[in-house]
């Protein structure tokens, strides 16, 4: 059985057609047509997830594991409001997510209905590509605009959002549909790109910021970064840091130059950024499939839409080369910094390592994972982290997955531990300080107002454990570096607001 409102058959017929085999509901009524063709398609798996949010966050995380098309679908009105911040993670990221919001007809919107608002075009620049439907919607349409949504998610790798305006009754169910066949859709090939433009400058230094795992094992296994004869300089979410000739992106500010080479994505921390803004650069030249930033403000930059496997000319240039740093670590008091080392080094490099954002990736720069590591950094947001572990566990069952994540991001992301109890390879460390950490090593605001202060730490004392019991999960308290040792719980809550968490960062940075 499908839906009788043939236009949520052939939506849904579509996407499994560009390969999306994941959609993540939530509950609505408006959006029950999209539900009945969904759950009635053999080739569809299909989740529940109450928060819409938390529904979308877990389509990223499904999404990076599998490197699928992965759907969410909800009702109508402030519904679709909550996918915004996956919305921007996705399109900063380059995450191929549909977006599948039902609406009411037209003629309705405006004229005091429920549940309503404008939903067109919602997403504004943050989506590759808006469509919108409604049941007069034919089938040659469908394909028309189906080759500008798989040029947007194959191509360009940036969400689509489809809004379908539904009449109602929206109950309906007949036998079948007859399915909507999309032509074959041509993938465009990129050309090979040099780095001649590079060849007149003294002296090039190499950058490469936050990689996915598949281009980090290219780089470690093709002899690149050895036959560039240069010292590539990269962020802790490279996944490079403690390879051959590679360097914390950090000593970058030491060191004069007057080209830029970059790969891959945003680079976390700030002060390389600054630093190459003020060296005045000749050429400034990207290499990425999907996305680029003139970090360096360079008038002359380039942007190669190629990876670096398609890549040549490296022999023309005079790059920047210097001794490699041993990474020696201090003895570390109780703290977040020793909890994190601690969690770090008990993973063998099969396992899958995610990170919630704000103090605990900058912790990246000192303990190494030799496996995959994911953090959501296309916005740096605390939303969402609990929510893409999640849905990165649920595709990858085969995986033992962990999650390292501060006590703010953990409470503001919460909703997701409904769902953690439906996936038994993940485990969650919350590092629980009861502030806003990060805030006390930025020196601004040590000479702001006690009251202002207040606001930034947040200070919290909520029972993490009462509230996982509420979920039904598993959980224990760590206070001390034994506990964390032997800990086995799913959710592990490390309390570290006795520690010694700024004394011991600073020692870390000591070490640059």
């Amino acid at each position: 059985m499908t839906s009788d409102k043939a236009i949520a058959h052939w939506t849904i017929d579509a996407l499994i057609q560009l390969g999306m085999q994941r959609l993540i509901y939530s509950p609505g009524s408006r959006n029950t047509p999209l539900i009945i063709a969904g759950t009635g398609h053999s080739a569809l798996e299909h989740h529940t997830v109450l928060d819409e949010r938390s529904a979308a966050f877990q389509a990223i995380g499904a999404s990076l594991m599998t490197d699928q098309i992965v759907g969410v679908c909800c009702t109508s009105g402030s519904a679709l409001a909550n996918y915004y911040p996956a919305v921007l993670e996705a399109f900063y990221s380059k995450i191929p997510l549909v977006l599948i919001t039902a609406d009411r007809p037209l003629d309705r919107i405006g004229k005091g209905e429920g549940q309503t608002c404008d939903q067109t075009d919602f997403y504004g620049s943050h989506i590759g590509f808006s469509a919108s439907f409604d049941e007069s919607t034919t089938v040659e349409e469908i394909k028309e605009v189906f080759s500008h949504i798989h040029h947007s998610l194959a191509i360009k790798k940036e969400p689509v959002h489809i809004n379908i305006h539904f009449d109602e009754p929206l109950y309906g169910q007949v036998e079948h549909v007859e399915s909507v066949r999309l032509p074959e859709f041509a993938l465009t090939k990129s050309k090979p790109a040099d780095l001649s433009p590079l060849s007149s400058c003294q002296k090039v230094a190499v950058v490469c910021g936050q990689l996915r795992p598949e281009d980090v094992e290219f780089f470690k296994t093709s002899g690149l970064i050895s036959s560039s004869n240069a010292t590539w300089f990269v962020d802790p979410l490279s996944g490079l840091l403690g390879a051959g000739n590679c360097v914390n992106i950090d000593e970058l500010v030491h060191h004069e130059f007057d080209g830029l080479l970059s790969f891959g994505g945003q680079w976390m921390s700030k002060f390389p950024k600054f630093h190459v803004r003020k060296m005045n650069l000749s050429v400034h030249v990207h290499c990425d499939d999907h996305q680029a930033w003139n970090v360096s403000d360079s008038r002359d930059f380039i942007w190669h839409k190629v990876s670096a496997k398609e890549l040549s000319g490296w022999s023309s240039c005079s790059f920047l080369k210097i001794a490699e740093k041993p990474l020696n670590l201090p003895d570390l008091p109780w703290s977040d910094a020793l909890a994190v080392q601690t969690i770090v080094q008990s993973l063998s490099k099969e396992d899958i390592l995610h990170l919630g954002n704000s103090s605990i990736p900058r912790y990246m720069s000192y303990f190494l994972h030799q496996g995959a590591v994911y953090c959501n950094r296309g916005v740096s947001g605390i939303d969402g982290s609990l929510s893409t572990a999640v849905g990165a566990a649920r595709v990858r069952p085969e995986k033992n997955h962990v999650l390292i994540i501060g006590d703010q991001s953990f409470l503001y992301d919460s909703n997701a531990l409904m769902h953690l109890r439906e996936v038994d390879n993940l485990r969650v460390f919350v590092i629980n300080n009861c502030v806003g950490e990060i805030f006390n090593w930025l020196p601004g605001t040590s000479q702001t107002s006690k009251a202002a202060q207040a606001v930034y730490s947040n200070y919290q004392e909520v029972d993490i454990a009462t509230l996982a019991l509420a979920y039904d999960c598993r959980s224990e308290v760590a206070q001390n570096l034994s506990e964390l040792q032997s800990a086995e719980s799913t959710l592990v809550e490390v309390l570290t607001v006795e520690g010694k968490n700024t004394e011991a960062f600073e020692a870390l940075k000591k070490m640059n």
